[in-house]
């Protein structure tokens, strides 16, 4: 009878061999599923940091179109009444003031729907009311249009951020802007008298 000659000591038995083998596959299979999940992180955050930038722009955007439509001649005669003798302003006045406080408060919307998203803090859509809240509000016309809107905004992020700050807006900041902007007169000169050296 013939005896079968024993496997080499130094190779381990096929399955032994086969559950390496698995370990390796399961190894090399988490380190892709966290490549994957890195890669992914990555890519979530360039999206939202894209987002981001692209409401920024649009958020400027809109500003920038607000101010410009308030630069034109036929607005900012009505921009500069609505400050200095807001009782006499037209019906048709009054519209365009409307409009363009509307305006105004749909960009600050934005910003809060921003920070609603995470792609900007609290703090920065409360600052950015802070910075603009006076130059819109800062007039009793403005005063009296802010009190107007509140019952429709009422348990709003537009009302805990931005009606405590534009009730602190003092009523005449745009007037004494206006007026701190225009610069004085010159002073005659005073006429050259010769005088006499000794």
């Amino acid at each position: 009878m013939r005896q079968e000659s024993p496997a080499p000591p130094d190779s381990p038995p096929p399955p032994a061999r086969l559950d390496r083998l698995n370990r390796w596959l399961t190894l090399g299979a988490n380190l892709g599923v966290l490549l994957g999940l890195v890669i992914l992180i990555v890519e979530v955050r360039q999206n939202a940091a894209l987002t981001r930038a692209s409401m920024e722009q649009q958020k400027n955007a809109l500003l920038a179109e607000i101010e410009l439509n308030i630069v034109k001649p036929e607005l900012s005669d009505v921009w500069v009444k609505s400050v200095r003798e807001p009782e006499n302003l037209t019906d048709a006045e009054l519209r365009t003031m409307d409009g363009i406080l509307v305006a105004l408060m749909l960009q600050w919307e934005q910003r809060f729907l921003m920070a609603d998203a995470g792609l900007a803090t609290r703090a920065d859509a409360r600052q950015h009311v802070v910075n603009a809240a006076p130059y819109y509000f800062g007039s009793r016309f403005g005063k009296h249009w802010w009190s107007l809107q509140k019952s429709g905004w009422e348990g709003t992020v537009m009302m805990e951020i931005a009606d405590p700050v534009v009730e602190s807006v003092d009523e005449d900041f745009l007037a004494n802007y206006l007026d701190t902007l225009r610069l004085a007169a010159d002073a005659p000169a005073l006429p050259e008298t010769d005088v006499d050296t000794p």
